[in-house]
């Protein structure tokens, strides 16, 4: 039970500075990291949340279990390739329009 708390917990902690970044409210952090990393982060942390989650229901609903994993599988590999300068269509407009994305 522990561990799942402290997954949720620091998969929040990953998912709100990618939110800020993903809504544009924070944008100081192109100035001094690689580009789309806190996009990266805030897959990853959803990632954590989705398994923090599932590890509460494994005694319950089964389906939603395996659909958290399922999410967790696919967050947490979008989160990565993000954080490696891929998935170009997975950053926000404003990103795109201010040229910092490499083709």
């Amino acid at each position: 039970m522990g561990a799942a708390i402290w997954l949720i917990v620091i998969g929040a902690v990953c998912v709100v500075p990618g939110g800020l970044a993903y809504a544009g409210l924070w944008r100081s952090w192109i100035r001094r990291s690689t580009p789309a990393m806190p996009f990266g982060l805030f897959w990853l942390g959803s990632a954590l949340v989705c398994e923090g989650v599932a590890a509460f229901f494994f005694n319950g609903p089964v389906v939603l279990a395996l659909v958290l994993m399922v999410a967790f599988v696919l967050c947490g590999v979008l989160g990565m390739w993000l954080l490696f300068g891929g998935a170009r269509w997975a950053t926000p407009a404003w990103y795109r329009r201010r040229g910092t994305v490499r083709r």
